[in-house]
């Protein structure tokens, strides 16, 4: 296969893209079928980031795709489509918190205790279980979504690139400087050099348990 050309679909992509060809014939059970299996995603996403909003901003996301799903691209990953668009609402969710607070908000560049001020509002109870989550809001937002699409929804980087926008040599270098914020934010947190120790040597292993219980 060459650079320049695409995977071939996967099984979800292939029962999401006949759902969505049945959904759009009329078939508002199949449209029902594609909401119980992403909105779980979609939900996730928000409630790591702005909690009260998570179920209201879910409901906006998927809205949108409704509203747009007859101009969704053939052969396209539909996951990334909603994802994109939940993103889109993110980030325009905290430019609106930001302006309310009479401060500018650049999603590239600040974290999201610079807009939402306060620890993570996930119950963990293991020490690096909390020290991932509050590192996780003090990197650039943009970093921490790409970070917990790879981690936790386990999206390869190139499925990452289509939800961002971007190539999928951009998303690997994106994910791999997120990594990098995220073991700096990491170690400045307050605490022991064994739970920072643990937490870093073991990463993927305590993304993949904060995962369960989101």
């Amino acid at each position: 296969m060459s650079s320049n050309e695409r995977p071939a679909p996967s099984p979800q992509q292939l029962r999401d893209a006949e759902l969505l060809r049945q959904w759009r014939s009329g078939d508002n059970r199949a449209g029902a079928a594609l909401y119980d299996q992403h909105s779980p995603t979609v939900y996730r996403l928000f409630q790591t980031k702005v909690p009260q909003e998570a179920e209201e901003l879910t409901q906006q996301t998927f809205l949108a795709v409704v509203e747009s799903k007859d101009r969704i691209r053939e052969g396209s990953s539909l996951r990334a489509y909603i994802l994109g668009i939940a993103r889109f609402k993110l980030i325009d969710h905290l430019h609106a918190r930001a302006r309310n607070r009479g401060v500018a908000f650049d999603s590239q560049r600040q974290s999201l205790v610079e807009v939402e001020p306060g620890p993570s509002s996930v119950l963990a109870r293991k020490r690096e279980h909390q020290l991932l989550l509050e590192g996780l809001r003090r990197i650039p937002v943009e970093h921490q979504l790409a970070l917990e699409l790879f981690y936790w929804e386990g999206l390869k980087a190139k499925d990452i690139a289509d939800v961002f926008g971007v190539s999928a040599s951009a998303m690997r270098s994106r994910l791999g400087k997120a990594r990098q914020l995220l073991e700096a934010a990491i170690t400045k947190l307050p605490a022991s050099a064994a739970e920072r120790d643990s937490t870093l040597s073991g990463l993927e292993t305590w993304a993949a348990r904060v995962r369960e219980i989101l």
